[in-house]
């Protein structure tokens, strides 16, 4: 039940940030803009990732009321990371270099040895 949880948590936070991320496209921050910054949270992307980002803070919460702080939270990091990669490399067009792959080889790595 907890890793279903983890995984719900987790396609929230994933949708929020492709929210977001749909939102800021064509912005450029270069200093303190309030115009700028005004017409950003005026998005409706933006709110609605909020929201999701929202959803998934409480089905983490729920994650964590259920085992160790010490194993879930890495489980649900390193599940948020692999997935912000896959979700930039195939919907935003991100390079996928052999940096971030060792990156992700020594994050599973680690998440592994961290819950056993």
């Amino acid at each position: 039940m907890t890793i279903l949880l983890l995984i719900i948590a987790m396609i929230f936070n994933l949708t929020a940030q492709y929210f977001l991320k749909n939102g800021v496209l064509g912005f450029k921050f270069e200093g303190f803009d309030l115009y700028q910054l005004i017409k950003l949270f005026t998005l409706p992307s933006i709110w609605i990732g909020a929201l999701l980002y929202g959803g998934s803070f409480l089905f983490y919460i729920l994650a964590i009321s259920r085992g160790d702080l010490s194993k879930i939270s890495p489980v649900s990091q390193a599940l948020t990371t692999l997935g912000v990669v896959a979700m930039s490399v195939l919907l935003f067009n991100e390079p996928l270099s052999l940096f971030k792959i060792i990156g992700i080889l020594l994050l599973v790595g680690g998440t592994i040895v961290i819950f056993l």
